[in-house]
């Protein structure tokens, strides 16, 4: 019979070497991993389209969608601001996980949200992303990758609304810079 204090041991160690680096993900000042998606009418973008560009991302799930979307407003207000210029100097990127979906009716409604976001969303159907970005699952990934491919914001769950400014300043330092 195992005793209570080498069962806890035993998950201690499990949840240190197993589960550890999934829930840690992906940092600030870590170069971004190399990625692949796919939109609902087959448009391939991968991470060497965004080179000189920088990059806001959010990945999500059919779930988790909305629950950023006070920041989704606030940003696309703030993109909207920008001129034609240095709109193009920032990518805006909306990442579904679709690798649990059947892809015909995913392609579909792919193609039907980005009519009414009035932008491309893509769908990581694989999970790769996902895996390479280490995302937490079920839950709404936001970060911000600078034109040379360096992460410079990471966040999951709902981005509190006090921490909109500083992730606008750091948008705005980018678009300013590239």
């Amino acid at each position: 019979m195992i005793s209570a204090k080498k069962c806890k041991a035993f998950v201690v160690f499990l949840s240190v070497f197993f589960l550890a680096p999934v829930a840690m993900g992906i940092s600030a000042g870590e170069k971004a991993p190399a990625f692949k998606v796919v939109s609902g009418s087959d448009e391939i973008l991968d991470s060497s389209m965004l080179s000189g560009r920088a990059a806001v991302i959010f990945y999500e799930t059919k779930e988790t969608k909305e629950k950023n979307r006070l920041l989704k407003n606030e940003l696309n207000a703030l993109y909207d601001t920008y001129s034609p210029e240095s709109q193009k100097k920032i990518m805006r990127l909306a990442i579904i996980r679709c690798s649990q979906f059947m892809p015909n009716i995913w392609r579909r409604n792919l193609r039907e949200n980005s009519k009414k976001e009035g932008m491309t969303i893509y769908g990581d159907w694989d999970g790769s992303m996902a895996t390479r970005y280490h995302m937490v699952d079920n839950e709404s990934n936001v970060l911000i990758v600078d034109d040379t491919g360096v992460v410079r914001f990471v966040g999951s769950g709902v981005i509190p609304p006090q921490d909109f400014e500083n992730i606008k300043k750091i948008i705005q330092a980018l678009v300013n810079r590239t």
